[in-house]
């Protein structure tokens, strides 16, 4: 019994790792892997957004990128593309993907790339699609947990049964079984005396 829930909560766990590889391509969030950034971001104008990009500063640093200042445009809808005044965080910052911030400018849909960093993630925009991904992830890591112990337990228990065999160690059928023949032999065989009863059943 448990080692078939520990085998069904393994393959449960596999598929949910499965489905957050898919699902997590088809969303355009800098954490996603093997995302791409969105055409266009929704963003209202004056509220503060942050642009980012896979592995954050750390991964433009290894790009060769200037990550001291940040040169960027905006765009929608076709648009010529316009300045973007942007706040990087600098090289010291201990965000993830993070890079740069900047007010927006513009109630709507927009796009922004940033000369030597290319196109951005608005991972914070007023239209982000919601993280299905992580869930699928959250998912993979309890189970695949929970059916990784359940397995092992299930093999220490036969480990454990198979040993007690390899040893003979009388086990509670055989007791019964001795009982029972040492019985029948002294009520009708009438060959072992009262006095022998005893080692028999010793």
């Amino acid at each position: 019994m448990k080692a078939g829930v520990a085998v069904g909560l393994l393959i449960a766990g596999l598929v949910c790792a499965a489905l957050f590889r898919i699902v997590s391509g088809t969303e355009h969030h800098a954490y996603s892997s093997g995302a791409v950034p969105p055409a266009s971001s929704g963003v209202t104008a004056g509220n503060t957004y942050h642009l980012s990009v896979p592995g954050g500063v750390q991964a433009l640093q290894k790009r060769g990128a200037s990550v001291a200042a940040a040169q960027c445009t905006w765009s929608t809808g076709g648009s010529a593309n316009q300045v973007l005044t942007a706040t990087t965080e600098g090289a010291g910052t201990k965000a993830t993907n993070v890079v740069a911030s900047f007010i927006a400018p513009y109630t709507g849909d927009i796009h922004v790339d940033c000369a030597g960093w290319g196109a951005m993630y608005i991972d914070d925009a007023d239209n982000s699609p919601a993280d299905s991904s992580g869930w699928f992830l959250v998912l993979a890591v309890v189970t695949l947990t929970l059916g990784v112990g359940m397995a092992l337990s299930s093999l220490r228990s036969a480990a454990g049964r198979a040993s007690s065999s390899a040893d003979g160690s009388p086990g509670e059928d055989d007791e019964v079984e001795r009982f029972v023949h040492a019985v029948h032999v002294r009520s009708q065989d009438g060959e072992v005396g009262a006095a022998d009863g005893d080692d028999v059943l010793a």
